[in-house]
């Protein structure tokens, strides 16, 4: 991971320690001093009612710890113009809860320096940060800008610097004097009205906004369609906050409404940071993702631990003064009700941060349901390369298995598939599956839009599944190598059928006729009295049968595989395992003298054990011993996954009993302690050795 540039660093912490040491000494002066909720007098243009300017300072601290880290992540990770907005909203929200403390106190203490621009300041840091949040969604949005978008963000721009220059300047009519007020009736007449107009625009902007996220939302695919549904519900709930800012308290708003729009920037901060980290970083969420995950769980249940506590409680506060015995059940309550909620808001958090197929567990755990349920060979690579393509939404897949240049290869593409049709720039991954001197596998893969290349996500979650993928790819090669060797080994016993039907009508057939005749002609001789001649004929005819008597003799030993080297053989049979997953050793313990067909068998049973052991075992190491102590003739040891049913009546395991028993040898399975399978072969006679 490439380290942040110190700009970059000096600017998250220009931001993160102003934010947060301001809102830690606007804390800090209300306990301490025990300062009133209300601010001073005049030093609010907003319309809002008293009981809401009284919330104003709670809202602050809020967005001064929710959105300092925000921006400090993002202007570390990806600088832009939403770092920056959010920076400023941070600094300012945390300048402003200060600033209504700092006012508060020097009511009491009117000798301490700067109080009224400080006072003034609570009134007018927070707004350009919140009057520009409105068109936050707007610069997130993957899409083009339309003229609507550009229109908006101009609008909410002026709007928030009419509205940040009438707070600034503005002298409310309390005990303290804004240094920055000019002191021109009628320009103080005028700033209310703006304020209000700017306020009424940007609530209208940001309504709009909220329908464009909506719509956003449902033409997004789905994958898309987690962030900004967060994106657009945090909005809502920002966007009502707003309504709190327009409307006068002339109205004389109902409890509810005045608390429900005090409540609602916090409630919003659930959803809307957390979409906003997600949609600002888009893929440089990698190396952070899991704290990420962690921190904003722990945070959307603090947050609505607080927003529950103090809706609850101020509801309360408007029948009767809640006793403590109510508030302590109410901070019960919502403790308990909070329980069963965390599982769920892990699980959107997972889905909001790395998308509905992205999250690492669920993406294993797809890709584990779909390899464990795939077969070997080219059919496996196929259904391997569909699962990638479905679970990671790509347009095409192809995983071909060559021979570098000038490596021996038996062909161009050893094993190849391809799933979907792939347009556009490819990605490509290459990995070496072991086996053959020089052969290794290449990984393609386009994504859904041809004019797009595939996305980062998409990239790195394939390059943490390689090993996966390797694996596969191996046992696709090992059953490919296999399947071959049993292909010549079917193709060797038809022509030896063919051969042998072959012999017997052209050669035996006429022979045997021909013996016929010579008999028929060796009596019809002795009919005629003439021995010397039948003697000759019947003497023909011995040789003849001699003949086909030898002739036999080789095609019944050519049909019951007699081995007169067995080592020798044994090597080969290792050898031709070279291409498969499994890593096989030969050892030859001792040299043993036996007939070529009992040499034939053992050589049967060792092929069987290793075609189980490397294709259905999956070992990665198999030890072939040829001689041994205690009567062993034969050894051959896996690490594979062992064997289920090792006294089963599978057709290998009966066919290798029978040989045994043919041979008179013993055969036996057994499972070592520390796993795998072992396959002995003993004599039953240990003078047969």
């Amino acid at each position: 991971m490439n380290r942040p540039a110190p700009a970059r660093t000096l600017a998250a912490l220009a931001v993160l320690i102003p934010a947060w040491g301001l809102a830690a000494a606007s804390v800090a002066l209300a306990w301490i001093f025990q300062l009133p909720a209300a601010p001073v007098a005049g030093t609010f243009l907003s319309p809002a009612p008293p009981e809401a300017q009284a919330r104003f300072d709670d809202i602050g601290v809020t967005v001064a710890v929710v959105y300092a880290p925000l921006a400090a992540v993002l202007l570390l990770r990806r600088p832009q113009p939403v770092a920056i907005l959010l920076g400023v909203h941070a600094v300012g929200s945390g300048l402003a809860a200060f600033g209504v403390q700092y006012g508060l106190l020097s009511l009491a203490h009117p000798s301490l320096p700067g109080a009224g621009l400080l006072a003034y300041a609570g009134g007018w840091a927070f707004v350009p940060g919140t009057f520009l949040t409105a068109i936050v969604p707007v610069l997130l949005l993957p899409r083009r800008r339309s003229v609507l978008r550009r229109v908006l963000v101009r609008v909410v721009v002026v709007a928030a610097a009419v509205a940040t220059v009438s707070s600034l300047t503005q002298q409310g009519d309390g005990p303290l004097e804004n240094p920055l007020a000019p002191p021109w009736p009628e320009y103080q007449s005028l700033l209310p009205g703006a304020y209000a107009v700017a306020a009424a625009l940007t609530l209208c902007s940001s309504l709009v906004v909220a329908g464009i996220l909506a719509r956003q939302a449902m033409r997004a695919q789905r994958d898309e369609r987690s962030p900004l549904l967060w994106l657009f519900v945090g909005h809502v709930f920002l966007t009502a906050s707003y309504v709190v800012t327009v409307l006068p308290a002339s109205l004389q708003l109902a409890a509810p409404i005045w608390v429900f729009g005090t409540i609602a920037p916090i409630v919003g901060q659930i959803f809307y940071p957390s979409a906003v980290l997600v949609m600002g970083l888009q893929h440089r969420l990698r190396g952070i993702d899991v704290a990420v995950s962690a921190v904003l769980t722990t945070s959307i249940l603090a947050v609505l631990a607080a927003g529950g506590y103090l809706l609850i409680v101020t509801t309360l506060e408007t029948l009767a003064p809640p006793t403590p015995i109510a508030v302590f059940t109410t901070a019960a309550v919502i403790a308990i009700g909070l329980l069963p909620a965390r599982r769920l808001i892990h699980r959107r958090v997972d889905r909001l941060v790395y998308g509905e197929s992205g999250a690492p567990e669920r993406l294993v755990r797809t890709l584990g349901a779909e390899v464990g349920e795939i077969a070997t060979g080219t059919d496996g690579l196929r259904a391997l390369a569909s699962a990638l393509r479905r679970t990671l939404r790509l347009g095409s897949v192809r995983i071909s298995t060559t021979a570098e240049p000038g490596a021996p290869s038996a062909g161009d593409d050893a094993v190849g598939v391809l799933v979907g049709t792939p347009e556009g720039l490819p990605s490509l991954f290459t990995l070496r599956p072991g086996g053959q001197s020089g052969a290794m596998t290449v990984l393609a893969v386009t994504g859904p839009d041809p004019e797009l290349p595939v996305g980062r996500r998409a990239r790195e979650a394939i390059a943490d599944l390689v090993p996966v993928i390797g694996v596969v790819v191996r046992l696709a090669i090992a059953s490919t190598a296999l399947d071959e060797a049993r292909g010549r080994a079917a193709e060797a016993r038809h022509a030896e059928r063919r051969a042998l039907r072959r012999e017997l009508h052209d050669g035996l057939g006429p022979a045997l006729a021909g013996a016929g005749f010579s008999l028929a002609a060796a009596s019809n001789f002795l009919a005629r009295g003439d021995r010397a001649a039948a003697e000759a004929a019947a003497a023909g005819v011995d040789a003849l049968l001699d003949a086909q008597t030898v002739t036999l003799t080789g095609l019944a030993r050519g049909g019951t595989t007699e081995v007169h080297d067995l080592a020798a053989e044994l090597h080969s049979l290792v050898t031709s395992f070279a291409g498969a997953a499994s890593t096989v050793h030969l050892s030859v313990a001792e040299t043993l003298v036996l007939d070529p067909g009992r040499s034939g068998i053992l050589l049967r049973i060792a092929a069987e054990a290793l075609l189980n052991a490397v294709r259905h075992a999956e070992a990665a190491s198999v030890e072939v011993t040829l001689g041994g102590q205690e009567g062993v003739v034969l050894c051959v040891r896996d690490d594979g996954r062992g064997m289920r049913e090792a006294s089963g009546a599978g057709v290998g395991l009966a066919s290798m009993r029978e040989w045994a028993q043919e041979a008179g040898l013993r055969i036996a399975w057994e499972q070592p302690a520390d796993g795998g399978t072992l396959v002995l072969v003993r004599a039953a006679d240990p003078r047969l050795r």
